[in-house]
C-alpha cells in the first residue's frame, strides 16, 4: 500500500438552501471517514483527533457492515449551504496501509419544501429558523403511565396502562419489539403479568404528536432461575440452588431492551460496533426509584479476543431521547475524593474480558479504578449490576463510568468540548487515538515529551504527580500497558493518566519498576533531575507507608468491600457463564487467596524493588511517635530516623527546596536534648543463628516450648531454604531423598532475651515463608497463615502456596505476649506440595518505641511542642551522602476528638428553597436549587476534627484536612457561593464550604460519616405530612429542634420550619416567646380574642404582628393591592398583600385566597414571596403576590390572615 488515507470532493449546486428541512448524510465505509460540508465538519466514525495527511482510521469497520449505507441526520448544519456552489469532502481512512480493500460511498439526502403555504397554525416537529416552517400538528398525546412500576415480583398481577388524552389508541409490545401506531397489540383492558415480561407501549391519536415509547420491564426471580440459558447444576445445586433468587436481587439490575436483540444474543457472533436504538432501565431490588431513557447500544472491547459474554455501551445521545441520564448511579458508595456525579452521557457494562478466567476472576479493573480513587486521583466510579437483554438474564456486571470529555467536564469544570481525550495502548504507545477534542493540546504534550527537559518545560501539560501515582500503581500488578488520558489548556488542567484495560492486574508483578511509562515520560523526567526523583520517593513513601493507599491493610480492605459487595449475585453469574469462566468457588477461592497471600507481602516487595533500583532513598524517612491526630500542648512529638540530621516544617512547606537545598524556614531537629522516647530495638533479624530440622520427623507439639531439648538440632545463620530461586542466602536446608516428593515440615527454634517488655510500645515481627507456617512464642500459637489450618500434621501439605515468596508479612504482637528474660520462638514451614522447588523461612523482631513503627531508625529528636494545628512535615538528610530521604508528614490538631454521633449534629437542611425573587437573585441564577444549603454544629464539651467526614448519600462532599469545630460552632455547606450572597448578602461567619450535587425537593436519605467510615448521622427527611411541610418550597428551612438534646433525626417531631424565610444559616435558631409569655408583659387585661387598646386588632393578632397591644397607633393592618409587576419577562397586575410579622414569636400567619368570601384556601402555590424586609425591631415586613394574574373580567379576589 502506499497511503491509508484517501481524500474525495464532490462539488453540488443548490438554487434556494432555505427550502431544505431536513439533511441526511448516508455512508458505506471501509474503515472510517471524516466528512465536511463547505469546510465544517459534519459527520465522522473511527477517526482519529489531530488529522494527518496519512491518519489511519482507529477501529475495523467490517466488510459485511461497510456495503451498508449508514445515516447521520445533519439538518443542523443546513444552514452551511450556499445558494449555488457547495462542495462535500470526505477524507476516508483504511485500518492500515497493509489493508486489502477499502470503500468509502456517499450519499447526500435533502428535503425540500415545495409549497410554502404548507403548515398551519400548531406545532413544529422541527425548529424552522429562517425557513420555511412546513406541516404543523395540533398538540401532543398524553404519556402513556402504568398503574404498577417495573420491579421485582413474586406474584402475577394486571397491568393497566393508560393515557390523559380522551380517544387516543394505545398500542403495546411483549416481545420486546417497539410498538407504533401501526405495530403491536391495541390496548383493550388490563394485561395479565405473569412471569418475566418486558411491556413496551404507546399512544397516538390522529393530528396530534404521538408518545414515545415507553418500556417497563417486570422481573419474576423465580422465573429467572429456570431461564433455558440458566444452568441446571447451579440453579438446581443443594447449597447454591436456594441462594439463586436473593443472588438475583443482590444487586442492583440494568435491563437493556433493544429494537434488534437478535444480533447482541448471538453469543458466538461478532461484536456490534455500531449503535442499536435501545431502552435501559435501573432497577433496585429494594423498591427505591431507578431510571428509564432510551439510548443506543453497541459492544465494546473484544477486538482481539471474541468472548461470549460480551460488554456492552450505552449512549445517550438527542436521536434516542436525553443527551445524558440525571441519576445518581454510584450513590451509597464511598469515595474521599472525587464523589461520584449524578449526570452521565455514557454507560459502560464490562463483562470482565480477559479477567473473567485467563487473567484473573472479575476484579481487576473495579480494583484499580478504586486505588487510584484511594490514591487522590481522578478514576471512573462503578458498581456491580445484574444485566438482563430483553428479558433474558445476562449476567453479573460492572457498570463503569467512561472515561472522556464528558466525564472530566463533570469532575473538573467547564465544557466537554474543551476536554481532549486520549487513548494509548500497548506499550503505552500503539492504536493512538484523540477520540474527544481537537487534539491541540495532546499534541502540546507529546511535542513536551520529546523536548530535552520535560520536566523544567512543563506548564500545566502534565499531571505529574498523576503519573508517577499512574506509574506505582501499575507496576505493582500485571495489566495491559494501556492508558486513557484527559486534559485542558482552557481549563488549565494537565493531562491525567488512567488505566484503560487493568485485565490481569491482579496477579504477581514482574513489571519493571523503572519502566519508561506513557511517552516515556518516566524515562525523560527523571534523566538526571533529582527533583523529579525526590516527588517519585515522595509518592511512595505516601501510599506505601503509615496506612497509606497501597499498604496491606488498605489493598485488603478495598479488594474486601468489593468481593462482598459481588459475591451475592456472583452465584447468578456462575450460573449463567460459570462453564465458560468461572464457578462460583473458584472465584470465592480466587479472591481470598488475594487477601490472604498476594496482598500481605506485596507492599515490602514493591518497596524492595523501589529501594533496589534507586527510586526509594536508603535514608530512613523520619517516623513520628505519633503520626498526625489530636495531641495536647504538653504532649511531647519526637522524630526518629537512621542519621543525624532532620529537617521540619509546621507550615505545610517542604523542608526541602528545589535543588536539594534546606528551606531556610525549616527548623533542624535536636538530638541529646533530654528525649522523652526510649529508641527501638532490634532483637532478631537476618544473619541471626536458627536451631532447624529438616528430617521429615513428626515432633508433635512439644518441640514448642522452652523446656524442649534441641541440643542435636542443627544450627545455621538465616535466611534458610533450598538454595534454589534466590532463597536460603544463609543456610541451606534438605528437602529429603526424593525431589519428587518433598518434606511436608521444616522446624525452626531460637530464644530471645527481652529483659523489659514493657518498656516498648509492642513488638513488630516481621516473616518470610514459603508456602504456609505457624509461629509460637512461648509454646503459645501466636501467628498463622491463612494456609495453614490449626493442628495441621507434620506431613500436611499447605492449603495454597504463597504468590509472593521473598517478601515479608508483617504481624504486630503485644508486648503482654512476651516474659521478663528469655522467650522461646519456634516457627514451623509447610511446603505447598511435594513437587515445590523452594522453601525458606526468615524473621525479624523488634521493639517498638513510637505510635508509627514502621521502622524508624535509632536516632529520635528531642520532643517538640503544638500551641495550634499544624501538618508537620520532615525529611531526614545524610551528611555524609547528601541523600534526602522521603518526605514524611501528618497533620495534628489540638486537643480535638473525632467527630461521631455524639458531638456531630445536622441542624438545618434547606432543601427546597423559594424561587428567586429579586433581581440581584435572578442575575446570579434562577435555579432555586443554587440556594441550598446545610448547617452542622458541634454539641459535644471539645473541639472535634473534621478531616476525613463525608457525605455518601445526599450530597457530595468531604471536609479538608485539618477543619475543626469549636465547640458550639457551626459549619456551613452551600450549593452556590454566588447565589448564597445574592440572597443572604454577606457569607456566614461561620465556616463555610461549596458542595456538589443537590438536595432532593421530595425527601431522600443523608448518610454522613466519620474518618474511619463508621456513620454519623444517617437518616431520611420528606416532605410530607408529618414533616413540616412549610419548609417544602415555601421559603423557611427545616431546623433541628433542640439540638443540644441530640434529637433522632429520623423521626419528624425532631425537626420544624424555620420561623425566618430562607432559615439561619450558621447562626442560632431564633428561640421565640409563645402568646402567655409576650401577653405578661404587657399586663394585658383581655384574653387573646380581647383588644385591650380598641384599635381593631386583636391582642392575639399584635402579638403575631409584632405590633405594641397598648398604643392603639401601632396598628399594622395588612393591606391589599393591585400592582402592575414583571414576572418572567411579562407585566402583569398582581394582587398584592403586605403584613408585618414578629420574628420571635412561636406561632405564624398564614394567607388565605377567596373568590366567593365562603371557601378559603391556604394553598402555598396560590401566592408567590416578593420579599421580606427586616425592619430592625424584631419584626419584618413580608409582601406577597398571587400566583396568576388578575383578570381583565372584574372577578372578585379576596384575602385575609389567619393567626395560628
Amino acid at each position: 500500500g502506499v497511503n491509508s488515507s484517501v481524500f474525495i470532493r464532490i462539488p453540488f449546486e443548490i438554487s434556494d438552501p432555505s427550502t431544505i428541512t431536513s439533511l441526511t448524510l448516508r455512508m458505506k465505509y471501509d474503515d472510517g471517514f471524516v466528512a465536511y460540508l463547505n469546510d465544517t465538519l459534519v459527520a465522522d466514525a473511527n477517526a482519529p483527533g489531530g488529522l494527518t495527511w496519512n491518519s489511519e482510521a482507529t477501529g475495523n469497520h467490517s466488510d459485511g457492515e461497510a456495503v451498508t449505507f449508514l445515516d447521520w441526520d445533519i439538518t443542523s448544519f443546513a444552514n452551511q449551504l450556499t445558494a449555488g456552489m457547495n462542495v462535500l469532502a470526505i477524507h476516508g481512512l483504511n485500518d492500515g496501509i497493509t489493508s486489502s480493500d477499502m470503500l468509502i460511498t456517499a450519499e447526500l439526502r435533502g428535503t425540500r419544501i415545495i409549497d410554502p403555504s404548507l403548515g398551519g397554525p400548531g406545532y413544529l416537529a422541527t425548529p424552522s429558523p429562517r425557513t420555511f416552517n412546513g406541516d404543523t400538528f395540533e398538540g401532543f398525546v398524553g404519556d402513556t403511565s402504568f398503574n404498577i412500576d417495573r420491579g421485582f415480583f413474586e406474584e402475577p398481577f394486571d397491568l393497566e396502562v393508560t393515557s390523559s388524552t380522551e380517544g387516543a389508541e394505545i398500542r403495546y409490545t411483549l416481545d420486546g419489539s417497539p410498538p407504533s401506531p401501526t405495530r403491536g397489540m391495541v390496548y383493550t383492558g388490563p394485561i395479565p403479568i405473569t412471569g418475566t415480561t418486558v411491556v413496551r407501549a404507546m399512544a397516538h391519536l390522529a393530528g396530534l404528536r404521538p408518545t414515545n415509547v415507553d418500556t417497563q420491564t417486570y422481573l419474576f426471580p423465580e422465573d429467572v432461575v429456570n431461564q433455558s440459558r440458566m444452568r441446571s447444576s447451579v440453579t438446581r445445586s443443594a447449597t447454591l440452588g436456594p441462594q439463586m433468587v436473593d443472588s438475583l436481587k443482590a444487586v442492583p439490575t440494568v435491563s437493556i431492551v433493544t429494537d434488534n436483540p437478535g444480533p447482541f444474543q448471538n453469543e458466538g457472533g461478532s461484536n456490534i460496533r455500531s449503535e442499536s436504538p435501545t431502552s435501559v432501565e435501573m432497577i433496585f431490588p429494594d423498591g427505591r426509584a431507578g431510571f428509564q431513557e432510551n439510548a443506543g447500544l453497541k459492544h465494546f472491547g473484544g477486538y482481539y479476543t471474541n468472548f461470549r459474554k460480551k460488554s456492552f455501551r450505552i449512549g445517550f445521545r438527542s436521536q434516542y431521547g436525553a443527551t445524558k441520564v440525571r441519576y445518581p448511579i454510584f450513590d451509597g458508595f464511598e469515595y474521599r475524593h472525587y464523589p461520584p456525579t449524578d449526570r452521565f452521557d455514557i454507560m459502560d457494562l464490562r463483562s470482565g474480558s480477559h479477567d473473567m478466567r485467563s487473567r484473573g476472576a472479575y476484579m481487576s479493573n473495579r480494583f484499580t479504578d478504586d486505588s487510584m480513587l484511594d490514591m487522590g486521583n481522578l478514576a471512573p466510579h462503578g458498581r456491580f449490576v445484574h444485566v438482563y437483554l430483553n428479558g433474558s438474564y445476562w449476567g453479573q456486571y460492572h457498570l463503569r463510568e467512561r472515561w472522556n470529555a464528558d466525564m472530566a467536564s463533570s469532575y473538573l469544570g467547564g465544557p466537554k468540548a474543551d476536554y481532549d481525550a486520549v487513548n494509548l495502548n500497548d506499550g503505552f504507545r500503539n492504536d493512538e487515538k484523540v477520540y474527544d477534542g481537537d487534539g491541540v493540546f495532546w499534541n502540546e504534550a507529546k511535542v513536551l515529551a520529546s523536548g530535552s527537559n520535560p520536566w523544567a518545560s512543563n506548564d500545566s501539560n502534565i499531571d505529574v504527580a498523576n503519573l508517577i501515582d499512574f506509574m506505582l500503581l501499575w507496576v505493582s500488578g500485571d495489566s495491559e500497558s494501556e492508558v486513557r488520558l484527559l486534559g485542558s489548556k482552557t481549563q488549565g488542567q494537565p493531562f491525567r493518566f488512567q488505566m484503560k484495560d487493568a485485565d490481569g492486574y491482579l496477579r504477581s508483578t514482574n513489571r519493571s519498576v523503572t519502566s519508561s511509562g506513557p511517552l516515556d515520560l518516566m524515562s525523560r523526567l527523571r534523566n538526571g533531575n533529582t527533583d523529579f526523583a525526590m516527588l517519585v520517593a515522595d509518592r511512595i513513601h505516601m501510599h506505601f507507608f503509615n496506612e497509606g493507599a497501597l499498604t496491606p491493610s488498605q489493598n485488603i480492605e478495598r479488594l474486601q468491600k468489593r468481593v462482598d459487595e459481588a459475591r451475592p449475585g456472583f452465584i447468578a453469574e456462575s450460573a449463567r457463564w460459570g462453564d465458560q469462566f468461572r464457578e462460583y468457588q473458584d472465584w470465592l477461592n480466587y479472591q481470598e487467596n488475594l487477601v490472604n497471600n498476594h496482598f500481605r507481602g506485596l507492599t515490602s516487595t514493591m518497596i524492595g524493588r523501589f529501594r533496589a533500583s534507586g527510586m526509594y532513598p536508603d535514608t530512613i524517612a523520619p517516623v513520628f511517635s505519633q503520626h498526625g491526630g489530636s495531641v495536647l500542648a504538653t504532649t511531647p512529638l519526637t522524630i526518629s530516623t537512621d542519621v543525624d540530621t532532620i529537617y521540619y516544617t509546621l507550615d505545610g512547606s517542604d523542608p526541602r527546596l528545589p535543588g536539594g537545598v534546606p528551606n531556610p524556614t525549616a527548623t533542624l531537629a535536636t538530638f541529646g536534648g533530654g528525649n522523652q522516647a526510649d529508641p527501638p530495638q532490634t532483637f532478631i533479624t537476618t544473619g541471626h543463628l536458627w536451631k532447624y530440622l529438616d528430617d521429615g520427623s513428626d515432633q508433635g507439639a512439644s518441640w514448642r516450648v522452652r523446656a524442649f531439648e534441641d541440643s542435636s538440632w542443627e544450627e545455621g545463620p538465616s535466611e534458610l531454604g533450598y538454595g534454589s530461586d534466590g532463597e536460603g542466602a544463609g543456610t541451606t536446608l534438605s528437602f529429603g531423598p526424593d525431589s519428587s516428593s518433598k518434606y511436608a515440615t521444616t522446624y525452626f527454634r531460637t530464644a530471645v532475651d527481652v529483659p523489659e517488655p514493657s518498656r516498648f510500645l509492642r513488638f513488630t515481627l516481621r516473616l518470610k515463608y514459603d508456602d504456609a507456617a505457624a509461629v509460637y512464642l512461648n509454646g503459645s500459637d501466636i501467628i498463622r497463615t491463612p494456609n495453614l489450618p490449626a493442628g495441621a500434621s507434620y506431613d500436611q501439605y499447605a492449603g495454597s502456596t504463597t504468590s509472593s515468596e521473598d517478601a515479608w508479612s508483617d504481624y504486630t504482637i503485644p508486648t503482654s505476649a512476651f516474659r521478663a528474660g528469655v522467650n522461646q520462638l519456634a516457627v514451623e514451614v509447610h511446603q505447598g506440595s511435594g513437587t515445590s522447588s523452594d522453601m525458606r523461612m526468615d524473621l525479624v523482631l523488634r521493639g517498638e518505641t513510637t505510635v508509627g513503627g514502621g521502622g524508624g531508625g535509632d536516632n529520635i529528636s528531642d520532643p517538640l511542642f503544638l500551641s495550634e494545628p499544624a501538618r508537620l512535615r520532615a525529611r531526614a538528610y545524610d551528611n555524609n551522602t547528601g541523600e534526602w530521604s522521603a518526605l514524611n508528614e501528618a497533620l495534628f490538631t489540638l486537643d480535638t476528638e473525632p467527630a461521631g454521633s455524639g458531638n456531630l449534629v445536622i441542624t438545618e437542611i434547606h432543601y427546597h428553597p423559594a424561587d428567586p425573587a429579586t433581581p440581584a437573585e435572578s442575575v446570579v441564577s434562577n435555579d432555586r436549587d443554587d440556594y441550598e444549603f446545610l448547617e452542622l454544629l458541634n454539641i459535644g464539651p471539645r473541639a472535634i476534627d473534621l478531616t476525613g467526614v463525608r457525605f455518601s448519600a445526599g450530597i457530595n462532599f468531604s471536609f479538608p484536612d485539618n477543619t475543626v469545630l469549636s465547640p458550639g460552632e457551626r459549619v456551613v455547606l452551600l450549593r452556590d457561593k454566588v447565589a448564597y450572597e445574592a440572597r443572604y448578602g454577606a457569607l456566614p461567619s461561620a465556616q463555610w464550604f461549596e458542595y456538589t450535587g443537590r438536595l432532593s425537593n421530595d425527601g431522600e436519605l443523608l448518610i454522613l460519616l466519620g474518618a474511619d467510615s463508621d456513620s454519623i448521622r444517617r437518616f431520611s427527611y420528606n416532605d410530607q405530612i408529618p414533616w413540616a411541610t412549610l419548609a417544602d418550597g415555601n421559603g423557611p428551612s427545616l431546623v433541628l429542634v433542640n439540638p443540644i438534646g441530640n434529637p433522632e433525626p429520623g423521626l419528624p417531631s425532631s425537626w420544624a420550619a424555620s420561623r425566618n424565610p430562607g432559615g439561619s444559616p450558621g447562626t442560632l435558631e431564633a428561640a421565640g416567646a409563645d402568646y402567655a409569655t409576650w401577653s405578661a408583659g404587657y399586663d394585658l387585661s383581655g384574653g387573646p380574642g380581647g383588644d385591650d387598646d380598641r384599635d381593631g386588632i386583636s391582642n392575639f393578632l399584635e402579638f403575631l404582628y409584632g405590633s405594641r397591644p397598648d398604643l392603639a397607633s401601632d396598628s399594622p393592618g395588612p393591606r391589599v393591592g393591585i400592582e402592575n409587576l414583571e414576572v418572567d419577562d411579562v407585566i402583569n397586575n398582581y394582587l398584592v398583600l403586605t403584613y408585618q410579622r414578629n420574628l420571635n414569636a412561636l406561632g405564624g400567619l398564614t394567607v388565605e385566597i377567596s373568590s366567593d368570601l365562603v371557601t378559603w384556601s391556604s394553598d402555598p402555590d396560590l401566592t408567590e414571596l416578593i420579599s421580606q424586609v427586616d425592619n430592625g425591631d424584631g419584626t419584618a415586613t413580608v409582601a406577597l403576590r398571587l400566583a396568576a394574574p388578575v383578570g381583565l373580567s372584574g372577578e372578585p379576589y379576596f384575602a385575609r390572615l389567619r393567626g395560628d
